[in-house]
């Protein structure tokens, strides 16, 4: 999100600050009421697996708390700067959580695949539980610092974000590369996959997807802030669809996870089969 400079003047301020309003709104109004309930599923199905921090998907159960968290945080801020139109509530702590937390998260992620379908020996030295409950402590460090940053009124907090968004898109492509070469050079004798290789391409695919449909458009969109037209700056429809492109990645990466791991088609049959239950029990 731009920062504002102080340097206009009080009616220019007053329209890029109710123009802000508008821009954001379709955020708000779209995605927490579907992030919410996704994020809060998956956190129910990982928490109810035994030993999930010696897996992958402890940084699956990090990220869904992230998504929950700016759910949260995007509302209150959204509602205060609606009550309180000041050049200080205008900097949303929430972006931080969207783009910092989540493409490292999503980084890990893929590298963590890389490494157990490349170099599946190193992988079996990697699997301690500390290890992967240090990353996610580290990342939610960096996060938190990242969300303070959007806060400051300094420029140069832009060039980190970009910095950010632009590795991890750099990161996740390289690991679906290097993956999809190591499963062509699998052997033409082996007619399946092995499944650790299948899951892991499944991820970093589904997270490379992610990563760019989610994350590039904000990158796009600050480079054309800054490298574009007079009338793209400071905000512009280009602005509301990059940020309403990072804000839905807080519903679409939980239910990606429950396609993903066959949750969705589950819970149909236990709806269904409670349903015949209870039909049984009433006849």
């Amino acid at each position: 999100m731009e920062n504002f400079k102080g340097n206009g003047t009080i009616n220019q301020n007053n329209t890029r600050l109710g123009d802000v309003v508008w821009y954001f709104l379709p955020t708000v109004v779209t995605v927490p009421p579907l992030a919410l309930p996704a994020n809060a599923l998956v956190i129910y199905l990982l928490l109810g697996k035994p030993g999930i921090c010696s897996t992958s998907e402890i940084f699956t159960l990090n990220l869904a708390l992230f998504d929950m968290l700016f759910c949260f945080i995007v509302l209150i801020e959204y509602i205060r700067f609606l009550c309180n139109q000041t050049m200080e509530a205008a900097n949303f702590l929430a972006w931080g959580l969207n783009q910092a937390g989540g493409p490292m998260l999503l980084c890990i992620l893929g590298l963590d695949s890389y490494v157990a379908v490349c170099h599946p020996l190193v992988f079996l030295r990697l699997k301690d539980p500390k290890l992967r409950l240090l990353l996610c402590l580290v990342v939610s460090a960096i996060t938190a610092a990242c969300c303070y940053l959007v806060k400051l009124s300094s420029p140069f907090k832009w060039n980190v974000i970009l910095v950010l968004l632009s590795s991890a898109i750099v990161i996740i492509s390289t690991c679906s590369i290097l993956i999809l070469k190591s499963l062509r050079q699998s052997g033409p004798s082996r007619k399946e996959v092995h499944p650790v290789k299948k899951r892991a391409f499944k991820i970093v695919l589904t997270v490379f997807v992610l990563v760019n449909i989610h994350y590039l458009p904000p990158v796009i969109e600050y480079l054309l802030r800054q490298f574009g037209p007079s009338h793209l700056k400071p905000f512009s429809v280009v602005t509301c669809v990059s940020y309403a492109a990072l804000s839905m990645s807080s519903f679409v990466q939980p239910l990606s996870y429950l396609i993903r791991t066959k949750q969705l088609p589950k819970m149909r049959c236990h709806r269904g089969s409670a349903a015949e239950a209870k039909t049984v029990a009433t006849v």
